[in-house]
């Protein structure tokens, strides 16, 4: 099982959420109630004086531009026997995990000259979202695990699938192309509020700001400062030249699930948004819910609008980690290491060993440790533009660019535009994205939702097998609206 996991944790480059949250599905609905505020803090319900509650709530997603699997169904990915595959009780005839990883997955390649790999999984916990006449209130728990490679070299992304011993490898020097990944395991409480700015007969305009408490549980973040050389010199080995990079991580060698999601570090991050509807009609439409002579009817009103647009930005913080956390930084480092990718998938104290003992006591060579440091959350810039069609048929075009921090440790966001179909009305709706991944790589997916249940994903052709699969996703939940007061 500790070889499933590494493989999981570790193939978005050392490791395994980034920050591939699609703009699209629930979030974007005008019923998205506490999901709304994901994307933008200024968003509330839809429905007047009530609340939205989320019971339980997930999504995940892993993609990038670089390899692929030939076109199969969901069923045939995920599947017993590939999980007993990574079990330490299979006996895989003295293969690496790399090696087995791309046996049981046959995995393609497509390389570009700079590659990327993203990958996301959110769990969110009991939230909701209250608004009463121009307030709106709202707090959001969830767990999440995040990672992002970016500028990621041909040569590096085959040495992390086939290993040192790929024979299309050996003979080669190529440079890391200041590649940036790093993974991080947070917990997130947040706190929303927002507020109605403006109302005329013509608009509706809001401002509303997140702060977030976030604790972090683990991180690994390894980053190309510069030049670094690497030559496949033949028998497992690598030579390194005008080696700068850091290999930092916060992590435990225990196994115990209470020592696994101990406190490493903790931070704060904050979101701020704006909406601007244009309306359809200058008063709200008034929907009688629960007709009630005594006390005039329970009325939920909302605002039908012709356009609807939002802008954000998002995740603008830190996490500082200071507990079982290590930096590494190498100056003119250089070398010869063997074996590097079985150290690599053994985990973070494997690689350090490993480098430490190849690199750090040659002349001429630095080497800095020290005991924390700082992850900046991934910001980034949201944009939502929702326009109503016809009665209950909308649509909406949104998106989410990435905001870096140069010479900062900081997680990245892909970058995603989304162009959604939706057919919406209180009980039930469905959607038909199609998104775009880093401008470069088109996805067709589908979501429903019906009641308090909703699901969907950005990937459909891949999901069910008729596209050759560089990325998968799914989000789902139980979200209840409870806004069945009457209206003012």
């Amino acid at each position: 099982m500790k070889k499933l996991i590494n493989i999981i944790v570790l193939i978005g480059f050392a490791q395994a959420n980034a920050f591939a949250q699609f703009p699209t599905g629930i979030s974007t609905s005008n019923y998205s109630g506490v999901m709304g505020i994901s994307i933008n803090p200024a968003n509330t319900n839809y429905l007047n004086n009530g609340t939205d509650f989320m019971l339980f709530g997930f999504s995940g997603a892993a993609m990038n531009n670089g390899l692929y699997m030939n076109a199969k169904p969901l069923t045939k990915i995920i599947s017993p026997e590939i999980i007993k595959a990574f079990s330490n009780k299979e006996n895989n005839n003295g293969e690496s995990v790399s090696q087995t990883f791309d046996r049981v997955f046959d995995m393609k390649r497509d390389l570009k000259d700079k590659n990327y790999i993203f990958a996301d999984a959110t769990i969110y916990g009991p939230s909701f979202l209250i608004n009463l006449k121009k307030h709106s209130f709202g707090i959001i728990t969830s767990f999440k695990t995040a990672s992002s490679t970016v500028k990621l070299a041909p040569e590096m992304l085959t040495f992390l699938l086939k290993g040192s011993t790929a024979s299309d490898l050996q003979n080669k020097t190529f440079k890391l192309n200041n590649v940036v990944s790093g993974t991080l395991v947070y917990t997130d409480i947040a706190f929303n509020y927002s507020y109605q700015i403006v109302e005329n007969d013509r608009t509706k305009q809001r401002l509303g700001a997140s702060v977030h408490y976030l604790k972090g549980i683990n991180s690994i973040n390894f980053e190309d400062l510069g030049a670094t050389t690497w030559s496949f010199i033949g028998d497992s080995s690598i030579y390194m030249t005008k080696g700068d990079f850091l290999f930092n991580y916060a992590a435990t060698k225990s196994a115990e699930i209470k020592e696994l999601l101990e406190k490493r570090g903790s931070g704060f991050s904050f979101d701020l948004g704006y909406t601007y509807m244009k309306k359809k009609k200058s008063r709200p439409t008034r929907l009688t819910v629960c007709p009630n002579i005594r006390f005039l009817g329970r009325i939920r009103t909302y605002q039908e609008y012709k356009w609807r647009l939002g802008i954000a930005i998002m995740d603008i913080g830190f996490i500082k980690f200071n507990n079982q956390t290590v930096t590494n930084t190498y100056q003119n480092a250089y070398g010869q290491t063997k074996n590097l990718d079985l150290a690599f998938y053994n985990g973070v104290f494997a690689l350090e060993r490993q480098l430490s003992g190849s690199l750090s006591g040659n002349p001429g060579t630095i080497l800095t440790n020290e005991k924390e440091y700082t992850v900046y959350t991934p910001m980034r810039f949201n944009f939502q533009f929702d326009y109503y069609f016809r009665e209950n048929l909308f649509f909406n075009f949104s998106g989410t660019q990435r905001i870096p921090m140069p010479g900062n440790l900081a997680m990245r966001a892909p970058n995603i535009l989304s162009l959604t179909t939706r057919y919406e009305k209180q009980n039930y709706e469905i959607g038909v994205p199609i998104s775009l991944i880093e401008y470069q790589y088109p996805v067709l997916g589908f979501n429903f939702r019906v009641g308090p249940f909703y699901m969907g994903t950005n990937h459909l052709l891949e999901m069910v097998g008729i596209r050759k699969i560089k990325g998968l996703d799914l989000f789902l939940g139980l979200k209840f609206n409870l806004s069945n007061f009457r209206g003012v």
